[in-house]
């Protein structure tokens, strides 16, 4: 029977405890220790996963254990630990966005296949209920020709700027210097979502950014228009600024229509489509309720470990998302549509 893939995580803020909890609970991966400079966090950790933690990100990297390691710290640092990781021989799964910029991103990568070292991102949205009966409807042709596509994030959530271990005692989503801002936390997810379902090359997208409520330093409210080749048309948007929150998904098609309500993940619970037969209107409710965080890419990883599947996020998949955020600052900045090669 093969050994358990030996992992580790470099950063255990709430999001790299989430990684410590998903990779304890995937079989075929092994939790060997995780890294910190908050002696508190690297306790906590260690109490409740009764692993060895350290309390400098290198030491972990010298741990002959583990053979992947989780890069979890803020944005910012990503890029950094990414290279010393591959400079040690370890691979590597990098939180999202992977890097400040798609040029550091593709720095990465490229030292990365130099090295021999496999890299993949987490993007953990991919296997989200909503996203898969998206997904399912796309594919099994139950709306007629999508045409027209929304996607959006859109709350009025306090508790955003303070999502971290340290909390309000440094609110990281509101500071440039971290990485803050809207569109590196939800850009990623929406538009590695939008490429996936809409098999066809970008034209055109024109975007818009506010500092409105939580920062005057990043975006807390972003929207881009993409046109596409294809002729369909897409609406991405995340907001922190909307108390009464926008759909989660509307997708509009020759014959149907499918609607998931928005606001925080926990209400993306319940979908409706609408579709014309006969002369008369049918309607479907669909309960897709679920986790506030899913555990799909660990299985996905685990599998493709463990066979020949490839794993589960790819560089170009990454990189695409990468510039199209990018593509989206560069239309706020001149207030033009930007052309965009995909």
């Amino acid at each position: 029977m093969n050994q358990p893939v030996g992992v580790g995580v470099l950063g255990v803020g709430r999001m790299g405890q989430f990684h410590c909890q998903l990779i304890t609970d995937t079989p075929g991966l092994s939790l060997i220790a995780a890294s910190s400079a908050a002696p508190e966090l690297t306790k906590a950790v260690e109490e409740k996963f009764a692993i060895h933690t350290y309390n400098k990100h290198h030491e972990l990297l010298n741990d002959p254990e583990i053979q992947w390691v989780v890069i979890a710290t803020t944005t910012d640092k990503h890029r950094e630990w990414a290279l010393k990781s591959i400079n040690s021989g370890k691979n590597i799964i990098v939180e999202k966005p992977v890097a400040l910029s798609a040029k550091e991103a593709e720095e990465i990568f490229t030292l990365a296949e130099r090295a021999g070292v496999r890299v993949t991102v987490y993007q953990s949205r991919r296997w989200d209920e909503d996203f898969k009966l998206v997904r399912k409807v796309i594919k099994e042709d139950l709306l007629g020709e999508v045409y027209r596509l929304e996607s959006r994030y859109t709350d009025f959530n306090p508790g955003w700027a303070a999502w971290g271990a340290q909390g309000e005692a440094n609110p990281w989503r509101l500071k440039k210097k971290f990485g803050g801002g809207l569109l590196n936390d939800w850009g990623p997810h929406l538009f590695d979502q939008l490429f996936i379902l809409v098999d066809s090359k970008v034209s055109s997208v024109y975007g818009k950014t506010y500092k409105k409520i939580w920062s005057t330093e990043v975006e807390d409210h972003f929207w881009a228009e993409v046109i596409f080749e294809s002729g369909l048309s897409a609406l991405i948007e995340a907001s922190n600024n909307y108390r009464v929150p926008q759909a989660r998904w509307c997708l509009v098609g020759t014959e149907g229509t499918l609607y998931i309500g928005g606001g925080d993940p926990a209400d993306w619970n319940s979908a409706i489509i609408k579709r014309s037969l006969g002369g008369s209107l049918e309607e479907t409710r669909i309960d897709i309720t679920q986790p506030e965080l899913s555990s799909g890419f660990y299985e996905a990883f685990a599998a493709a470990l463990s066979g020949s599947a490839q794993l589960p996020v790819t560089p170009d998949q990454v990189l695409r998302a990468m510039r199209m955020m990018e593509a989206v600052a560069e239309s706020d900045r001149t207030g033009a549509s930007v052309a965009f090669k995909s």
